[in-house]
């Protein structure tokens, strides 16, 4: 069975989610309101130069949402081998999920089940486009994706499986994205050090990054199913 074709093919669709969203989302944005003032505009100034900027505030958040994807990613992997209901698997998607480790403190248990609900069906749908690649004994994702999909299938399963950003869409209330930020680690001199620091509250801004970051990203690798089947 190829699970190594699956992962590869969903690896190289979330490293491009990954830089997409890192290209779409605005420090300046994310600062506003945060008490930086003017120097929001400042620091969005400096991050075309200032490669601590994007490390201290954005990276570490990317390099642990690639994680989790990818090991969420292996439990839908085992539901698409496996016989057993998606909701067997819920503790282990669950754990490694991003939008549940960024639920506020005090979201009602109705909210939160009802995103819960998204994420579960998300991932079964997922799994179940995926899994006649996994059954396939190629080792490479394209190759095997276009030994048991035809284009119309391809272009199907990009659209109703790839797609990851409903819940944020759709209970953008229910999440908090924040971190905490000293001013002096990243302006130097007397303005960095006479600001306090504080936790950045993001959220607006990392939605709006994810969403248009997912509607490229699915764009492109529709335009690759159609490059690769060519007139197939």
């Amino acid at each position: 069975m190829s699970r190594a074709a699956a992962e590869g093919g969903f690896e190289r669709f979330l490293d491009a989610t990954v830089s997409a969203t890192r290209e779409e989302f605005s420090v300046g944005r994310a600062l506003r309101g945060t008490g930086f003032g003017a120097g929001g505009l400042l620091v969005d100034r400096l991050r075309e130069n200032a490669d601590g900027l994007e490390r201290r505030l954005l990276e570490p958040e990317l390099a642990r949402y690639r994680e989790r994807a990818l090991e969420q990613f292996r439990v839908v992997l085992d539901y698409a081998e496996g016989d057993e209901p998606i909701e067997s698997y819920r503790a282990e998607l669950l754990a490694h999920d991003s939008y549940v480790q960024s639920f506020k403190e005090d979201l009602s248990p109705e909210r939160r089940e009802a995103v819960i609900g998204m994420i579960l069906d998300r991932n079964r749908r997922l799994g179940d486009a995926i899994a006649p690649i996994v059954s396939r004994p190629e080792a490479e994702f394209w190759a095997a994706t276009t030994a048991c999909f035809d284009r119309s299938a391809a272009i199907d399963l990009v659209e109703r499986a790839f797609p990851f950003t409903d819940p944020l869409r759709d209970h953008r209330e229910a999440f908090v994205f924040e971190t905490d930020l000293d001013p002096s680690e990243l302006i130097r001199g007397a303005v960095g050090l006479g600001l306090p620091s504080m936790t950045i509250e993001y959220t607006d801004e990392a939605v709006r990054a994810m969403v248009r970051a997912e509607r490229r990203v699915v764009h492109e690798t529709k335009d690759e199913v159609r490059r690769r089947y060519g007139d197939r």
